[in-house]
């Protein structure tokens, strides 16, 4: 039986908490029904906490510790789950009160226990130091702040689970599910975890999240004129547009605007137009009917294969399978 120890703290998701703990005990039920002779469980659920108190997720559930900080070695699996604050406490808040696990985690990442973090997690273990030259991934509306932050860590934004030796990070919210039916197959066998799959209504292939990013976040920055730039980039995308279109409705040169645009934005202007180009095509295909030769001319592409390349090429999605996946009109 392997020992799963999540670690619960203030203003945690509460899904991030309850989400495994269901599939890994659910999963404790598959196997005892396809087996017939084994009655154990295959999982056993901890919580743990910074000061082993009660802790009050961010929805108000109160979650109590099972397993005291100073036995968290014994656990086979750590898991670390997602921040949230509804009073806009930062993220330095939540690592301070993290901060106790460090010398634990470190403890733990020497030896053969398996940390696994989902959403804001990984910005613990890079504040840790645990991620120093490694891969890993995050919720996909904080990347651009964890690149800030730990230019040391490569992130990945393609993959929806990133896999260390020891380390497992994943990206956004539910991607917990991707990372927990992961662990189930690496620890039992398929037919469990297919079986879990159909029952949790789990979808196996899902593999990034990229399809689900947007380009919204990126105008929380404190410089007026290339936020009015994009702001007037979102008005004419079906135009053919440059750089030096963008830097002369600023009223700058050409490098000053980049530069300006690239410290705001932290993207170049040209990648942040076809990232926008791409985002309202997305939109599109979501809310209307319009077929993709109308979208195509509509976010400023004039050929509809080079559209259909770049699309697929950013979301890991052809635009036909993007809109199976997430179109909210009657017919499409």
């Amino acid at each position: 039986m392997k020992t799963v120890a999540i670690i619960i703290f203030d203003h945690c998701m509460a899904s991030s908490i309850t989400g495994p703990m269901d599939l890994f005990n659910i999963c404790n039920s598959v196997h005892r029904y396809y087996s017939a002779t084994d009655t154990f469980n295959l999982f056993n659920v901890e919580l743990v906490s910074v000061s082993d108190q009660d802790v009050i997720s961010s929805s108000g559930l109160t979650f109590s510790p099972t397993l005291a900080l100073s036995s968290l070695h014994r656990a086979d699996i750590i898991l670390i789950g997602g921040y949230h604050d509804d009073k806009d406490l930062s993220l330095k808040h939540h690592h301070t009160q993290l901060s106790q696990f460090i010398p634990v985690l470190k403890e733990a990442f020497t030896s053969d226990t398996l940390i696994c973090t989902f959403c804001t997690g990984s910005f613990f273990l890079a504040q840790a130091g645990l991620l120093d030259g490694m891969k890993c991934t995050t919720s996909w509306w904080l990347s651009d702040i964890f690149k800030q932050r730990f230019p040391q860590v490569d992130l990945i934004m393609d993959q929806l689970v990133v896999k260390n030796d020891n380390i497992w990070t994943t990206g956004a919210t539910t991607a917990y599910t991707t990372l927990c039916m992961e662990l189930i197959e690496r620890y039992t066998n398929h037919q469990i975890t297919a079986q879990l799959s159909r029952i949790m209504l789990v979808d196996q292939n899902r593999s990034s999240q990229l399809p689900y990013m947007s380009l919204q976040h990126t105008l929380r920055h404190k410089d007026k004129e290339i936020a009015d730039c994009q702001h007037w980039l979102t008005r004419h995308l079906n135009r053919p547009l440059s750089v030096e279109d963008m830097a002369n409705y600023c009223g700058l040169s050409i490098r000053t605007f980049i530069r300006r645009f690239k410290s705001a934005v932290k993207v170049t202007p040209a990648s942040y137009l076809q990232r926008l180009r791409i985002d309202k095509a997305k939109q599109l295909l979501e809310n209307t009917n319009q077929s993709l030769e109308q979208i195509t001319t509509q976010v400023g592409y004039d050929d509809i294969s080079a559209f259909r390349r770049a699309f697929t090429k950013q979301v890991s999605l052809s635009p036909q399978a993007y809109r199976r996946s997430f179109s909210t009109a009657e017919y499409f």
